[in-house]
């Protein structure tokens, strides 16, 4: 086995926001009742004018297991959880933790078909459904096979269907907080996440206490947390990364989170207001943070921020420069996926950042770049980023031949393409599953990427490639000009001409007000080579 550099980290009983408290817990549910016994009183969630301690939590956690135990879920059943930001979502959640139950997040934007094709497939028995996504749950509600009991988190949207059998209201109101934890064991699964959508049809993804517990020790040892911190949470709550990198360890710190829906102007109040410490976002937002507040307008001697977490898309070297002279915020890139537990790898807050890298690996996972047979690479080559540790998730539901298939060897094969420097630090170069071969060249689209955001005129830009009878596949760009009607094939050819090989530089390009995106901020590359190799397009 390699041995490679880990982050800087400190042990946990050295923490000094730990000293005293439990460290080990069989359950992620066992940790949030353990942290409010240990600290009751202690601010766990903000939200707008609501302040709940940890008690709160734990006690309308409570409330949902026991209205789940009337209606007969039991350990390893499925509770969909369809809930934007908000403490309903953590509710419901521990509720279902709580039984040995599996959580279930599903994003609040899907539509009726896809919700359709979730329940068939994990078939959950009681759905937490936000009213604001009725009225496409009741879609897929009545396309499914699968027709779970379904409660209402009633807000004040308005929808023509009444499919609910109850409401949470009366759920916290009916039920009483006797404490519910049951035993559990570390390997128990405990959440149920879906992929992203940037490959293609969702994959469930099975998580267990041991992976979540393993990133919660891990990010406790970074430095991230030092105590009296609030976490502002706007990236939306259905995600691994708020979940699984920041909502579960800063619980197992007992510190703070601050719950939101993104919006550029309601972001700098709430960090004024709250003292938020920390916070994590997706480039994009942080590009929005830039171009749309005058920084002059903020008053940066209340901003108490020490570093802002990114990921889940590249971050150019322009917005992190500016955030720094603007703001005087580092901003932390990390890397992972759901599958790995949503964090595998950070610039190290106790250590020395690396422009252009994603850091180094958590101290409990082992990363290692491994070649098409399976051969760890030595520094410095790309091949396909690999995972091993506690973190890395049990299984596929209903999929165990794909699971198998990416284990191969016992390494999480990521599909992602990197490298590792002399120092140990990762840089992710791009995903395999994107590669180009074009007339029997290998070719990376995040470097053509990379180039063409440095044109001025450029604003955002997606390499794929298109179907081609002579080489194989050839090179399509969707540019996102800042101006429209700035930027033209010819023109844009001409400019790479002088910046890139001539076998790298598209054949093809479109010139778009947008790239289609997950909540989360990926680009959906497949939904774009659907457009681009489709007959139509192919033809034209």
């Amino acid at each position: 086995m390699t041995i490679r550099p880990k982050i800087p980290y400190i042990p946990l009983e050295q923490q000094p926001y730990l000293k005293g408290r439990q460290l080990e817990f069989e359950s992620i549910a066992q940790m949030l009742t353990v942290r409010s016994n240990e600290t009751p009183n202690a601010p766990h969630v903000y939200y707008y004018d609501q302040t709940l301690t940890y008690k709160d939590t734990n006690d309308r956690a409570n409330r949902v297991a026991n209205y789940l135990k009337e209606k007969g879920v039991k350990k390893g059943d499925i509770i969909a959880i369809m809930i934007s930001n908000s403490p309903e979502f953590y509710y419901t959640m521990w509720g279902a933790h709580k039984l040995g139950a599996i959580a279930m997040c599903i994003s609040p934007m899907l539509r009726g078909p896809e919700i359709a094709y979730i329940l068939d497939d994990a078939k959950p028995k009681v759905a937490f459904v936000v009213s604001d996504s009725m009225t496409e749950f009741f879609k897929g509600l009545n396309n499914a096979n699968t027709k779970p009991i379904v409660v209402e988190v009633v807000t004040e949207y308005k929808y023509d269907s009444t499919i609910a059998q109850d409401n949470l209201d009366d759920v916290l109101n009916k039920f009483p907080d006797d404490e519910c934890l049951i035993k559990q064991n570390p390997d128990d699964i405990f959440l149920l996440l879906y992929s992203s959508g940037t490959t293609g049809r969702p994959k469930g993804i099975l998580l267990s206490n041991k992976a979540g517990l393993s990133l919660c020790r891990d990010q406790n040892r970074s430095g991230i947390v030092t105590g009296n911190d609030v976490m502002l949470l706007i990236l939306p709550m259905y995600h691994c990364c708020p979940l699984c990198v920041f909502t579960y360890p800063l619980s197992y710190a007992g510190q703070a989170l601050c719950v939101r829906q993104f919006s550029v102007n309601d972001f700098w109040p709430t960090v004024i207001q709250y003292g938020i410490t920390i916070i994590m976002a997706v480039p994009t937002m942080l590009d929005y943070i830039l171009s749309r507040i005058d920084a002059k307008e903020v008053d940066l001697s209340k901003v108490k921020i020490r570093y802002a977490n990114t990921g889940a898309g590249p971050l150019s070297l322009e917005t992190r420069k500016r955030f720094k002279e603007q703001y005087h915020i580092d901003l932390l890139v990390g890397y992972g996926l759901t599958e790995g537990g949503g964090g595998c790898c950070v610039e190290p807050p106790l250590g020395r950042y690396k422009e252009g890298s994603c850091g180094l690996p958590y101290p409990e996972q082992q990363i290692e770049i491994l070649d098409e047979h399976g051969n760890i690479l030595p520094n410095n080559q790309i091949g396909q980023i690999c995972i091993k540790g506690d973190n890395v998730m049990s299984g596929y539901l209903n999929k165990p031949d794909e699971f198998a298939k990416v284990m191969a060897g016992g390494f999480l094969h990521t599909g992602d393409v990197g490298y590792f420097d002399d120092e140990g630090y990762l840089f992710v170069t791009d995903r395999k599953g994107d590669m180009i071969v074009r007339g029997g060249e290998n070719i990376y689209p995040r470097e053509i990427e990379s180039v063409l955001e440095s044109n001025q005129l450029v604003a955002e830009v997606a390499v794929i490639g298109v179907l081609d009878n002579l080489l194989g596949e050839r090179l399509k760009a969707f540019i996102v000009p800042k101006v429209k009607g700035t930027m033209n094939a010819e023109s844009t050819k001409a400019w790479l001409a002088e910046r890139i090989a001539d076998f790298k530089i598209p054949d093809y390009y479109e010139f778009v007000s947008s790239l289609p995106r997950t909540a989360t901020g990926k680009i959906q590359k497949f939904e774009l080579r659907k457009r681009a190799n489709s007959p139509e397009q192919i033809r034209s």
